[in-house]
């Protein structure tokens, strides 16, 4: 959970202190994509970390998600679960299929 100083200043783009590093960005998606996976693979799809770059993750899509009207809704979603959990702004990107 965001704490209200944190939110505030996410609200009003103040400094939040350091990013988090590759490390700790990675961690914290994998959990909120085990968190998420349950309720998307129930629709048929599935999403997979392929990679941390600075503040950006990188998602890709499988099975239903691919054709979804849905997808960036998923995407959001997770990047709003990842602002919450890091408590830093970051941006989830869809990745190419293999």
């Amino acid at each position: 959970m965001t704490s209200p100083e944190t939110k505030q200043r996410l609200e009003t783009g103040q400094p939040l202190g350091p990013p988090p590093d590759a490390d700790t960005l990675r961690a914290a998606a994998l959990r909120v994509i085990e968190t998420l996976r349950p309720g998307i693979q129930r629709d048929g799809g599935d999403l997979h970390l392929v990679a941390v770059d600075a503040d950006r993750v990188f998602i890709r899509l499988s099975g239903a998600c691919t054709t979804c009207s849905l997808a960036g809704q998923t995407l959001g979603g997770m990047r709003r679960h990842l602002v919450r959990e890091v408590g830093w702004p970051v941006r989830v990107v869809p990745a190419p299929p293999h």
